[in-house]
């Protein structure tokens, strides 16, 4: 009788320790600047109570209407001087050290849109360092189903402190974000300036 008590105890005792030798992995140093609520850093999982209920057919003929790009962008986004961007994202540019350089990535409305080339990437490359940032334009080339995609980002390298200096003086809004390390890693190319 004792025998058969001992072995779901045994079993017990090892199951005990295998969870206790489970425990995460310590994180590792990527070197990505970014606090730990980036996106990146921890994944979303939106629960069922939280989906908004679709919009009903007169919400939607009713819909939302913008007379400029710029009252969509105010709607949207949280802006800072001529600089805009993502609510959450915004707030994190201001709690980073403000004197430690970090890489952001700027877009101009036409290139959100898809309207870009090469050219316009290198000129607000030029436009930022013009205002004493460093930056660079990093290519991406694919090849998917025959068809070649070619595509840019400029990326700036700044102190927040400088960047929020210089965000009354672009003379355009600019969208900002953080590179991200997917994105550094698809954008693997440094075309401008040339080395």
């Amino acid at each position: 009788m004792k025998r058969k008590a001992f072995l779901p105890f045994l079993l017990c005792l090892v199951f005990l320790a295998a969870c206790g030798s489970s425990s995460a992995p310590a994180a590792t140093e990527t070197g990505a600047p970014w606090p730990s609520h980036a996106p990146e850093a921890t994944p979303y999982v939106r629960l069922q109570a939280e989906a908004a209920a679709p919009p009903s057919e007169a919400e939607r003929e009713e819909g939302e209407h913008y007379d400029s790009w710029e009252e969509l962008i105010q709607s949207m986004y949280t802006a800072e001087g001529d600089f805009y961007g993502i609510d959450w994202e915004m707030q994190m540019f201001r709690e980073l050290p403000q004197d430690e350089p970090f890489a952001f990535v700027v877009h101009t409305a036409a290139m959100l849109q898809g309207a870009d080339s090469l050219e316009d990437h290198i000129a607000l490359a030029q436009k930022f360092i013009d205002l004493g940032c460093e930056a660079k334009v990093k290519e991406m080339y694919s090849v998917e189903q025959g068809q070649v995609y070619t595509g840019w980002a400029t990326v700036i390298i700044t102190t927040p402190a400088h960047m929020w200096e210089i965000s009354e003086s672009l003379g355009e809004q600019i969208f900002l974000e953080q590179l991200y390390e997917s994105v550094d890693i698809r954008f693997d190319k440094v075309v401008w300036p040339e080395t």
